[in-house]
C-alpha cells in the first residue's frame, strides 16, 4: 500500500515539474509580453520580472526533485542512510534560494515601481514562509541524522 502512495506521489510530483517547466518556456513570456504591450510605463520591467520568475520557479523544481529522490530512498526502504541528508540540503538550499528571490523581487519592484499591495504582500509572505520552510527542514534533516545514527547503532547491535 505505501509503495503504490509513494507511486503515486511521485508521479505527481513530476507532472507538476513538466506543468511548471511548461509555464517556464511559454506562459510566463508570452504573459510578459503580453503585459509590456498593455502597460507602455512599465515594460522595462519586463525581462527582470520574468528572468526573476523564471529563477523561482526553478528552485521550486529543486524542490520537487529532492522530494521525488527522497520519495525513491524511502520507496527502498533506505531513508535513514547519510546519503539521504544531501537531498533535504537541497530542500533546504531550493527553500533559501526562492526566499531570496522573493525578497529580491520585492525589493526591486519597491525599487521601481509601486505596484499592487496585495503582489508585494504576497512576495513577503513567500519570503517568510520560505525561510519558515528552510527552518523546518532543518530540524527534519536533525531528525534525520539521528535516526541514521541510531539505525546504524542498531545494525551494530544485530
Amino acid at each position: 500500500m505505501m509503495r503504490g502512495l509513494v507511486d503515486v506521489l511521485r508521479v505527481l510530483l513530476i507532472a507538476a515539474m513538466l506543468l511548471i517547466g511548461l509555464l517556464q518556456v511559454v506562459a510566463l513570456p508570452w504573459l510578459s509580453g503580453v503585459m509590456a504591450a498593455d502597460l507602455p510605463a512599465e515594460a522595462y520591467m519586463r525581462w527582470p520580472m520574468l528572468v526573476l520568475s523564471i529563477l523561482g520557479l526553478t528552485c521550486v523544481q529543486v524542490g520537487i526533485a529532492c522530494t521525488v529522490r527522497l520519495l525513491g530512498i524511502t520507496r527502498r526502504g533506505a531513508v535513514f542512510q547519510r546519503s539521504a541528508v544531501g537531498w533535504v540540503d537541497g530542500i533546504i538550499g531550493a527553500f533559501l534560494a526562492g526566499s531570496a528571490l522573493c525578497l529580491g523581487t520585492l525589493l526591486y519592484v519597491g525599487a521601481t515601481v509601486s505596484g499592487p499591495p496585495l503582489f508585494s504582500i504576497a512576495l513577503l509572505a513567500a519570503t517568510v514562509g520560505g525561510v519558515g520552510l528552510a527552518l523546518l527542514m532543518v530540524v527534519m534533516r536533525s531528525l534525520l541524522l539521528q535516526a541514521a545514527g541510531l539505525r546504524s547503532e542498531l545494525d551494530v547491535v544485530i
